[in-house]
């Protein structure tokens, strides 16, 4: 068996398994068969606090976002089947992805049906979306701690449209 390695961007790995609803689990094209589906809980983060202590304060003042449950074929592969940030935020009219591994609300979650994730530093809540939310935010590159600084480098607003952080916008204003 004559070869030779070759450079590539992407190697090609199989899908992991993804469930469709009322059929079962799928795995490139070929059903499989799951004894016994795996559970996660899946704390997803806003970029507002990062530590373990900021994001229990974030419990204690009813702040970030909610925390959900997925569920994949295999123990690992619970980072493909979790939900988008779009999906948790409930902001779905901006990401034309494909579905992800929504499972539906918990019933323990407080928000309505048309309640979205509003990512202003002084919201961090759901709310009903009007015009002034802020559907996502950046907050610095990793590892980079603002401190002082409440506000992230860049959002997006309720139509899509991002708007970054420019130190100098007001240098030349008189």
């Amino acid at each position: 068996m004559a070869g030779a390695f070759r450079y590539t961007d992407y190697p090609w790995r199989p899908r992991p398994a993804e469930y469709v609803k009322g059929h079962g689990w799928f795995q490139t094209g070929v059903k499989r068969r799951v004894k016994k589906p795996y559970h996660h809980w899946i704390w997803p983060k806003d970029g507002r606090r990062d530590g373990k202590w900021g994001r229990i304060k974030d419990i204690l003042s009813n702040k970030g976002p909610d925390i959900h449950v997925s569920i994949s074929a295999d123990k690992m592969d619970y980072m493909h089947n979790r939900q988008r940030k779009s999906r948790w935020a409930n902001h779905t009219n901006l990401d034309d992805r494909g579905p992800d591994g929504y499972l539906g609300d918990a019933p323990w979650a407080r928000r309505g049906m048309d309640e979205a994730y509003d990512f202003h530093p002084y919201e961090r809540r759901y709310r009903r979306p009007h015009r002034d939310m802020w559907t996502d935010a950046m907050w610095g590159a990793p590892g980079v701690k603002l401190q002082g600084f409440d506000y992230p480098h860049a959002y997006r607003n309720i139509f899509g449209e991002w708007a970054f952080w420019d130190s100098h916008a007001l240098d030349n204003w008189s």
